[in-house]
């Protein structure tokens, strides 16, 4: 999605201490220099303070199996591009060893008049994907002005005032797409406000999720696959809810059989996920926590889906990362959610920059800068889908 990553990043705490911290590591580490030890061995934080790439990373491969496919998530964007855009955008996801495609089907978008329906911009993308042999997975989310709650009536991302007219609209794509989309992602992110306004509400999702799940099932074809909405790395705070205490929630006001899969955004940036120094404050290293509570409510024998991993190679010093900063962590994210078991697809985030502008985090994620050329991640990314 092309819009902000998190509601907050990191308590303020945390930054200070974290502050203090790497202070106290660079004087360690000129010391350490002056005594000849190899800067290799400094953990991943130090290195960039100082403009040291880190080479800590474990390159062990991790064979990819059909569960753990890796995928881009393209979000909302795909729907504008031009028709040359779209099949080079498309031609290099393949190209570049990423077999799924996540991105919207938005009900704003296509039923922007309750019960009028327009799915032309929707149907040229998912033809074309499907044309590549890319798998899709659909995200329902948006609300159209007309289903709206009070508080929220200019935000796209308003969670709905109708959980019925949500659930109807998914049954309709699920139908629609039943012979070319087998997932479904019900909502992006919504336990921050940015993308659940005018505030979350793991009730009020619980509830959307329920209706879409019947429906959905109803429609599409046997075997559909629905994904709770990823997460969002946010800490509670500011109307936001940390995804740890969001999913416990959801256990205790749905029923889980709506669900078969759990879906998270793990981002770790400005560090390695594998970084235990922030182990803090970075989303990858709770990933066990998630699971732990999936396995407390009896899901022990579902996945955890990866729906959205990146890092940004630019934005503000405390965001933007080196290229094989980069790099170094989509390897490691790959590798590492490969060798727990528990994991299904990984979804990139994203393929191609959204923008040019360098000190606009969101205009950097891609894989490839925003004229298609190829950052080093890109070959990283198909390395990690060659491994065997």
């Amino acid at each position: 999605m092309t819009r902000s990553r998190f509601g907050v990043r990191r308590l303020i705490a945390t930054t200070r201490r974290r502050t203090v911290v790497i202070g106290a590591l660079v004087v360690v580490a000129l010391l350490a220099v002056a005594v000849g030890v190899t800067v290799a061995v400094m953990p991943a934080p130090l290195a960039r303070v100082l403009g040291i790439h880190d080479t800590g990373i474990d390159r062990t491969c991790v064979p990819a199996t059909p569960q753990t496919a890796i995928g881009v998530a393209a979000g909302s964007g795909l729907t504008s591009l031009s028709d040359a855009d779209l099949a080079r955008t498309l031609d290099m996801t393949v190209a570049g060893g990423m077999g799924w495609i996540r991105f919207d089907v938005p009900w704003s978008s296509v039923e922007a008049t309750r019960g009028q329906y327009d799915w032309s911009a929707t149907d040229r993308v998912v033809d074309a994907a499907r044309a590549r042999g890319l798998t899709v997975l659909g995200i329902v989310d948006t609300t159209p002005t007309w289903a709206r709650l009070p508080g929220a009536l200019d935000k796209e991302f308003s969670l709905p005032n109708d959980t019925a007219a949500f659930g109807n609209f998914a049954g309709l794509a699920a139908r629609r797409y039943a012979d070319r989309i087998g997932a479904w992602e019900v909502w992006n992110e919504p336990n921050i406000v940015n993308f659940a306004a005018p505030a979350p509400d793991v009730a009020l999702y619980g509830r959307m999720l329920s209706a879409a799940s019947v429906a959905i099932r109803t429609n599409a074809a046997p075997g559909v696959t629905i994904v709770t909405a990823g997460l969002s790395p946010a800490v509670d705070a500011g109307g936001n809810i940390a995804p740890t205490r969001f999913l416990s929630t959801l256990y205790r006001v749905a029923d889980s059989s709506a669900w078969d899969a759990v879906g998270i955004h793990p981002y770790s940036y400005p560090y390695l996920p594998l970084d235990s120094s922030s182990k803090s404050f970075n989303a990858f290293a709770q990933l066990p926590a998630l699971y732990a509570t999936m396995r407390r409510n009896g899901d022990g024998a579902k996945k955890l889906w990866v729906t959205e991993y990146g890092a940004p190679t630019g934005g503000t010093d405390k965001q933007k990362v080196s290229e094989q900063f980069q790099a170094d962590s989509l390897f490691s994210a790959i590798m590492s959610t490969r060798s727990r078991g528990h994991f299904g697809p990984f979804f990139v985030y994203s393929l191609r920059d959204a923008g040019t502008d360098r000190s606009d985090a969101e205009d950097n994620f891609g894989l490839l800068r925003n004229d298609f050329s190829p950052k080093k991640a890109y070959s990283e990314v198909r390395a990690a889908a060659d491994c065997r």
